[in-house]
């Protein structure tokens, strides 16, 4: 996941929260939605959704740099996968250096 995608789509989503414009906030979910390409995405830009909607919109303007944080945090730890290990075992020309080891034989 793209985080700096993810933060101005999710400030974009705030703003539209606090002008009481529900329209483009589901214009910029159902956007971030339909161009992501991995799940945990999708569940990042819901999560969000929801949680600006309950925290931001209630009023409560002091909590908004907490809800942006905390956001970006999951986001981060959406988006880290572990590396699969690569397979270094001879490159598959028979010998330990890939072919290039001479041949003395």
């Amino acid at each position: 996941m793209d985080t700096f995608n993810f933060l101005v789509s999710v400030l974009i989503m705030m703003i539209a929260i606090q002008l009481k414009e529900t329209w483009i906030l589901l214009a910029v979910l159902s956007i971030s939605i339909l161009t992501s390409k991995d799940l945990s995405t999708v569940v990042a830009f819901m999560i969000a959704a929801v949680v600006l909607y309950f925290f931001v919109g209630s009023g409560s303007e002091e909590m908004w740099p907490v809800v942006i944080f905390g956001l970006i945090i999951i986001s981060i730890i959406l988006s880290s996968k572990a590396e699969p290990e690569k397979d270094y075992a001879g490159g598959g020309y028979g010998d330990l250096f890939g072919g290039m080891g001479g041949g003395g034989y």
